[in-house]
């Protein structure tokens, strides 16, 4: 110990910051700044990811913090083998996954049901219907090729990112990202 300063808690160096695996290494070693900075950096992708896969806007923010919560509690055992981001999100779809399949067919949003705010000129009510068709679309997929896509398209990970964060093969998520566009399009044919 420096001066009676933790070494994980000593400041950054001037003008650097920590990067995601830095600070998760110091979130092992008991630093809960460097978990904070951590949660504040990927809190909002994170509850994107899972409103996007649970359509629940209390749901996904319930996932996210429990998914930062497993990751909390894993910090000591963390092997930065992918991005710290790959690793959030693989916790997060396993949640997301499990919480998707407990729900009753009654708690699965229905999005026709969504109601417009008040009138809107013409091209701005029609981007909206084209918006919730395809938000539909995507909540209609199975739930694997709903996760590729959301991570592929909304979070911008690539194949191998997408692997990393799904436990399967590139290959696999090829296939996912490939059945799952053949499908929207089927769905979607006539916005094309």
């Amino acid at each position: 110990m420096l001066s009676g300063v933790e070494p994980e808690r000593m400041p950054q160096a001037e003008g650097r910051l920590r990067s995601d695996e830095e600070l998760m290494s110091a979130a092992g070693r008991g630093d809960m700044d460097a978990f904070e900075e951590l949660v504040l950096r990927h809190q909002d992708g994170a509850v994107g990811v899972a409103f996007r896969l649970l359509s629940d806007e209390h749901g996904a923010r319930d996932a996210a913090q429990e998914a930062f919560l497993r990751v909390l509690e894993s910090a000591p055992r963390y092997r930065p083998t992918a991005s710290f981001r790959t690793y959030l999100y693989r916790v997060l779809t396993r949640i997301c996954i499990d919480r998707y399949r407990k729900r009753s067919p009654e708690d699965h949003p229905d999005l026709s049901t969504v109601e417009d705010g008040g009138e809107a000129p013409p091209e701005v009510m029609l981007r909206r219907e084209r918006a919730e068709r395809v938000r539909g679309a995507v909540e209609e997929l199975p739930m694997r090729q709903r996760v590729a896509l959301v991570l592929q398209h909304y979070e911008g990970l690539s194949y191998e990112e997408i692997a990393e964060a799904m436990h399967c093969s590139v290959r696999a998520v090829d296939s996912l990202l490939a059945r799952a566009r053949r499908e929207l399009r089927e769905r979607l044919r006539d916005l094309l």
